[in-house]
């Protein structure tokens, strides 16, 4: 397949990995294929020693519409449990992409142009860190369809309040980049003629950190974060004195920052 007609399209940017969704025309939906192709380039950038960063892009007015309802349709000739396994595996897939991004030892930042709905919508609220274009739009309108979007509600009701998020799925209403910010669903909109810079600013920020750092870092923050207190605290504690004490690149930043010069951290 040409790179031009490939469903995700891959562009290296230094440490950084740009994966765009490449089926604007379609409004890019998370069809089997593309959770296939997605899953595929995301792991050969976790894979990548040279990546340090992965930004999630889309081309086209929408970012993702989410599942391609025409595939949820039987088939021809398909009877009622054939069907119903189809959709169970478009589903698993699905959910594996997400959690895939979620433990990848790697950060994975959300460049949103357009509109995000439903499962478009859980892929930014899986990756760890999201920026919108100020036009930006997102939506879970399962129910205007008669389908609540409860799959999509496991990313986005861990990144929202519980009402947020229940108002999201509740109403099927789009609500506005300002509204995500405020929701917790991103970090930031720009100007849709700045989104590209402003994205590539704040990866090759994260990629000029120590990879070794953040991979421990990012796991152990979605680990903690749904312990007890008293657990969290009890690990969090553990990972930072094995950072702290056994850790190449803390010593490094140690002598650095003791030295006043900048770092030189390892390459993994």
């Amino acid at each position: 397949m040409a790179m031009g007609d490939a469903l995700v399209r891959t562009e290296h940017e230094g440490p950084v990995v740009w994966l765009t969704l490449n089926q604007g025309a379609s409004r890019n939906p998370l069809s089997s294929k593309m959770i296939a192709s997605l899953t595929e380039t995301l792991a050969s950038a976790y894979a990548d020693d040279s990546c340090r960063v992965i930004v999630l892009a889309a081309d086209g007015p929408v970012f993702s519409a989410g599942h391609d309802l025409k595939e949820m349709h039987p088939l021809e000739e398909e009877d009622k449990s054939e069907q119903r396994q189809r959709i169970a595996d478009i589903l698993e897939n699905c959910a594996a992409l997400m959690q895939g991004i979620v433990q990848a030892p790697k950060p994975v930042i959300a460049c949103v142009q357009g509109t995000a709905t439903a499962a478009g919508c859980q892929l930014v609220s899986a990756c760890d860190l999201a920026v919108a274009s100020s036009d930006a739009h997102f939506c879970t309108p399962g129910v205007n369809v008669g389908a609540f979007c409860t799959t999509p509600l496991v990313g986005i009701g861990r990144n929202l309040s519980r009402k947020h998020a229940m108002e999201m799925a509740l109403t099927g209403d789009m609500f506005s980049a300002d509204e995500a910010i405020k929701f917790g669903l991103i970090n930031r909109h720009v100007p849709s003629e700045a989104l590209r810079e402003e994205t590539a600013a704040l990866a090759h920020k994260i990629a000029s950190r120590s990879a070794q750092s953040i991979r421990g870092g990012k796991a152990a923050f979605y680990r903690q974060i749904e312990m007890p207190l008293a657990d969290a605290f009890e690990y969090a504690n553990q990972v930072m004195l094995e950072g702290m004490a056994g850790s190449d690149d803390a010593e490094e930043g140690r002598l650095a920052f003791i030295e006043k010069r900048s770092p030189v951290w390892h390459q993994e």
